[in-house]
């Protein structure tokens, strides 16, 4: 389907860059072309193809619970979902309508998942990623589609429109001395006892090479330690380490009954840690009435299952290598995340629980469109997948495998 090309070409050539950003700058504007165009009665049909094409993969971590039966059965829930969105997205064939919908697209967010975000399809493209710059975008393809103008006086009327909205590519320099690291641990092993010392022992590995390597700062992905971290004897050793680098590193922080998701920042003999704020629907919360979400949560995790607490605010800190905001995971692809924060993120992810699929593209599209966007620098340290620092300028991405 045209209307997601962005999406799966952007991953099939991510590492070309100039490639891809003349590709994603003629397949962006295609694809919101395709949606300006479609006959109202397919709407319902395409907003289902869209919803499973970007979004099969949430489907995937039920993998690892009591019913990986249930994964079809999720798709198709998320399909419909998006059938519904699209359904009154393109609602009237009227421009007048579409446009300022499509506009607005980006903040509707089904159960508060915030990941369909047509704008972020430009953000690898030689188009500016702000709002006013994708609303020009689409009133410049509405004039191409709109039959009763002059072909040519509207041609050229979007060209104008089109020309004004890109951006001079522009690199930027690498940012030296910070190693975000990814691992590889599969899903099946991230909580085994039998393996936990081994993921500790390698952790403690890549800190000791990072240091040989004189890095400044060395990040481990989200729950790298996958425990209660705050209670553990672990902690006298990280804080020796930290005396010749600044670790950032993502696990568990336990607080009475409460477990949080946390990053921990350990930097000159003192450690400091910021639980997630935002937590992500269905998987780490219930986007429900807590009757309706724990009648959920105990069907789909058990009896047992443990309440996940979550932080008012997003916290900063000033540490020997970087002025930064820690994020894990899904909160980095939020918007609320970059608001009056410093200039650089570390988001921290842990995606064995999607892969193999378009998961860890699409996260990383999100996540420079918002680079790009509020002109922040993104370092992003993941199991599964790649890490990458992302530059808040087109060129200039540093990937590490």
């Amino acid at each position: 389907m045209l209307f997601l090309a962005p999406l799966y070409v952007g991953a099939l050539f991510s590492g070309a860059p100039k490639f891809l950003a003349l590709a994603e700058s003629v397949l962006a504007p295609l694809s919101l072309w395709v949606c300006l165009r479609l006959n109202a009665k397919q709407r319902f049909l395409f907003g289902l193809f869209v919803g499973f094409g970007m979004f099969y993969w949430t489907a995937l971590s039920f993998r690892y619970n009591t019913y990986p039966l249930l994964m079809p059965l999720i798709v198709l829930l998320v399909a419909l979902c998006y059938g519904v969105l699209f359904y009154l997205l393109l609602f009237k064939q009227s421009l007048l309508y579409r446009v300022p919908a499509l506009w607005l697209a980006s903040y509707i967010h089904p159960f508060g998942f915030d990941w369909f975000v047509p704008d972020a399809f430009f953000a690898y493209s030689l188009f500016r990623v702000d709002k006013l710059s994708f609303l020009v975008v689409l009133c410049a393809l509405a004039l191409l589609v709109e039959k009763r103008l002059s072909p040519l006086y509207a041609r050229i009327a979007a060209g104008v429109l089109l020309v004004c909205t890109l951006q001079m590519p522009k690199g930027t320099p690498p940012l030296k001395s910070v190693e975000p690291i990814s691992t590889q641990i599969n899903q099946a092993d991230k909580w085994s006892v039998t393996t936990l010392k081994l993921n500790i022992d390698a952790n403690f590995t890549l800190i000791n090479q990072a240091i040989k390597k004189h890095q400044k700062a060395v990040i481990l992905p989200e729950t790298a330690f996958p425990i209660a971290l705050n209670k553990s004897s672990l902690i006298p050793l990280l804080l020796k380490l930290s005396q010749d680098i600044t670790i950032i590193a993502g696990g568990l922080y336990e607080e009475g009954k409460t477990i949080y998701n946390s990053t921990y920042i350990f930097d000159k003999g003192n450690y400091h840690y910021a639980h997630k704020v935002i937590l992500a629907p269905f998987g780490e919360s219930m986007p429900f009435p807590d009757s309706i979400a724990n009648a959920l949560d105990r069907f789909f995790f058990g009896p047992e299952v443990f309440k996940l607490g979550h932080a008012e605010h997003f916290s900063d800190f000033n540490t020997t290598a970087l002025h930064l905001r820690p994020l894990v995971c899904y909160e980095g692809t939020s918007a609320k995340a970059y608001k009056n924060s410093p200039p650089y993120l570390v988001v921290i992810s842990n995606n064995a629980w999607f892969v193999p699929s378009i998961e860890p593209f699409l996260q990383r599209m999100l996540l420079k469109y918002y680079a790009r966007r509020f002109t922040k620098t993104i370092i992003h340290s993941a199991n599964k997948s790649p890490a990458y620092i992302l530059s808040p300028t087109l060129f200039g991405d540093q990937v590490f495998k």
